[in-house]
């Protein structure tokens, strides 16, 4: 993973655009292709983008050293449920789990009581319980029953499933009963896809093990069928390199090691910005910062302190818990396709659904019907019509103005354009909100930070944002619309590795603890082996989770100052989190945490000569600013003839292939010495 001689290629799979980054191994320079999602097997759109970024290129197949490929395949599968036909092997009177969830109700639900929970991914009847039991300490209380097992099998082969999670109580301390569940289905049915919460998730929480081992049995025949059929088009035009898949925790993987597990790859779509963030900003010197992502469908938000992502093991989907360490993405429906409307009180709504790809916005012409952030971003004169997506989608601004006439201006009582500036300012506070709970919520400053803007949509409302949060800089890195391809092309190897101890920390010894880090530490030595890791790109990082004795949440404490310090170290970051601290109490320990990352090489991001030109607009055209006052005419410049060192004030838009970026009146630009478009704005409270 060393080789500097050859290319590069990151892929995001998105749910309106496939983006896809040529990176030179040697030179670090980028080659971008977005192309719009018009076929049903999304193998193809990606297959189709790479030859084409290798037809203008020149570059060859055989001079491709590897493929990081992130998708939101397996997500879409859960949202849409259009997974497996899955069952649950469980223990006997234990069938229900996935149903009774939480003594909690979920807080969505909290006041809205005549509503039910989203269904579960198992349907009741294919949740089959047999019994077996082992006790808390790991030891078995009763056997397996062959003769019920017998029956479950029976069952699912006449219900025909196509895969089975497999669920016990404590098999994170003995998964004995839940290996011979599967000797027994591979014997009968060997096509049969089977995951066992023993491999998913050695952790002691009863519903989230059994939720995350049902979401990796629902989408594993589908990952496993989208993986086969790239690999068999890639084949199909030469390209025969290594293939990687990205996961939710900022990482890449070998596909059967994604495979083990694939609820690694839910919600690993926004990561890979996040992750590419981190390291190109982080490189030109920008380490906290708040990531934007606007997309097709969605919104992503991220809070990189320190160039260090914010991580999570308690994201869910439909209620539903994943409970595999992630970065902290936190998604509303604010894309680019997401829908708008007016309620019955006038009320104006963007999202949570979204238009996707097809039939798209009003504005594709494709049939959509609906009103969308896209239409509004075009009918107030910030895209294009000729120019979006590089002119691969032409825009009907007719079109887009007759749907948000009848479904957006014609409900409030008002003309088009103040419908449009309308929603625009509506985005702007749900975009605001979003970010501050990934900051005020958790106790930090949004104004301590920068604002990174990427996405097609991200530049177009990051200056708005960042002037109602009273943010004072904006970043735009290069090609902003194909950011997370990019992070995902230049993405480590990650694994993360759990085992349940739960015990007081005055019970345990360091000795105790170093035997389960080295169990682990074995697991991931093998898995970055078949990487092809070389040692010296090994890094090991053992964590534990610790809590207060009675507390129900945890957190994880880094072994940096060895068993001894940690307890300390957890006093200190409780107070840091929660803004006390209690010596006095005895402390538990939950698990042990390992994670490992295979580093490898880094295009060069070599800091370009300032070139010193005053930039010169290509043309001007008419907006309607959020800041209201009807329509001005907006100075318009190409991003690819702003050189480091360049500079210009706003108003103003800078288009480029991927996206436009909007810079408001009293704003700032620069290019930085690695072309980044740092925006800034002037001092809270002060207006231009």
């Amino acid at each position: 993973m060393t080789d500097t001689s050859g290319y590069r290629i990151g892929i995001d799979v998105g749910g309106t655009f496939t983006d896809v980054v040529l990176i030179n191994n040697a030179t670090g320079d980028v080659s971008v292709a977005k192309v719009l999602n018009r076929h049903q097997d999304r193998e193809v759109t990606v297959v189709e983008g790479i030859q084409r970024l290798l037809d203008e290129t020149g570059v060859e197949a055989s001079e491709l050293d590897w493929i990081s490929h992130g998708t939101t395949i397996t997500t879409n599968a859960v949202i849409e449920r259009k997974g497996a036909k899955t069952a649950l092997i469980t223990n006997k009177n234990f069938r229900d789990i996935l149903e009774i969830g939480r003594f909690a109700r979920p807080a969505d639900l909290i006041y809205r009581v005549h509503e039910d929970k989203p269904t579960p991914l198992v349907p009741r009847y294919l949740r089959l319980g047999v019994t077996c039991r082992v006790d808390r300490h790991g030891g078995i209380v009763s056997e397996l029953d062959e003769q019920e097992l017998a029956a479950a099998i029976a069952t699912i082969r006449e219900q025909q499933v196509d895969s089975v999670a497999v669920c016990f109580l404590f098999s994170f301390l003995n998964p004995a009963h839940e290996e011979r569940v599967r000797a027994g289905l591979s014997a009968a049915l060997p096509d049969l896809d089977i995951v066992l919460s023993s491999e998913i998730l050695r952790e002691f929480r009863e519903f989230p093990r059994t939720a995350t081992t049902v979401f990796a049995a629902y989408v594993a025949p589908v990952l496993r069928a989208y993986i086969s059929g790239l690999v068999g088009r890639l084949t199909d035009h030469g390209i025969t390199c290594p293939l990687y898949i990205f996961q939710s925790n900022g990482g890449v993987a070998q596909p059967d090691i994604v495979m083990r597990n694939p609820a690694l790859t839910l919600l690993s779509g926004p990561a890979g910005a996040v992750v590419g963030a981190a390291q190109l900003c982080g490189q030109a010197g920008y380490r906290d910062l708040i990531t934007m992502d606007i997309g097709g469908t969605s919104l992503d938000v991220c809070l990189i302190r320190n160039s260090v992502a914010e991580a999570t093991t308690t994201r869910e989907i439909d209620m539903f818990p994943v409970g595999i360490p992630m970065l902290d993405v936190h998604t509303i429906g604010a894309g680019g396709g997401s829908i708008v409307r007016v309620d019955d009180v006038g009320r104006v709504k963007v999202g949570p659904d979204s238009m996707g790809a097809r039939p798209g916005p009003a504005c594709y012409g494709l049939g959509g019907e609906q009103a969308t952030l896209t239409d509004i971003n075009l009918l107030m004169g910030l895209l294009d019509p000729t120019a979006f997506a590089n002119g691969e989608v032409p825009l009907d601004r007719a079109r887009a103005a007759a749907v948000v006439g009848e479904r957006v201006a014609g409900p409030l009582g008002v003309d088009i354009d103040a419908a449009a500036v309308g929603v625009y300012q509506v985005t702007t506070n749900q975009i605001a909100e979003a970010i501050r709970t990934v900051t005020v919520e958790r106790g930090s400053d949004p104004r301590d930070y920068a604002l990174v803007a990427f996405g097609g949509g991200g530049p177009l409302h990051a200056a708005d944002v960042a002037r109602e949060l009273g943010v004072g800089q904006i970043i735009v890195p290069r090609h902003p619309g194909l950011f997370s391809a990019r992070g995902i092309a230049t993405a480590d190897f990650s694994h993360d590795y759990i085992q349940s101890m739960v015990r007081p920390i005055a019970e345990v010894s360091a000795g105790d603890v170093d035997v389960n880090i080295a169990a682990l530490m074995h697991q991931a030595a093998t898995d970055l082996e078949a990487e092809n890791i070389a040692e010296d790109r090994r890094h090991m990082t053992p964590s534990l989770d610790l809590r207060y004795l009675g507390q129900t949440t945890e957190i994880t404490v880094p072994l940096t100052d060895g068993f001894e310090g940690v307890v300390g170290l957890f006093h200190q970051l409780h107070e840091r989190l929660y803004t006390y601290s209690v010596p006095d109490e005895p402390v538990e320990l939950v698990n042990v945490r390992l994670r490992a990352v295979g580093t490898v090489d880094k295009p060069p991001l070599p800091p370009a000569a300032a070139a010193g030109t005053t930039p010169v607009p290509t043309g001007a055209r008419p907006v309607l600013l959020p800041d209201g006052g009807g329509s001005h005419q907006v100075p318009v410049y190409r991003r690819d003839q702003l050189a480091p060192g360049a500079a210009l004030s706003g108003p103003a838009l800078v288009e480029e292939p991927s996206s436009t970026t909007l810079v408001l009146a009293g704003m700032d630009v620069a290019i930085d010495a690695f072309e980044n478009m740092i925006i800034t704005l002037p001092p809270s409270g002060q207006t231009p």
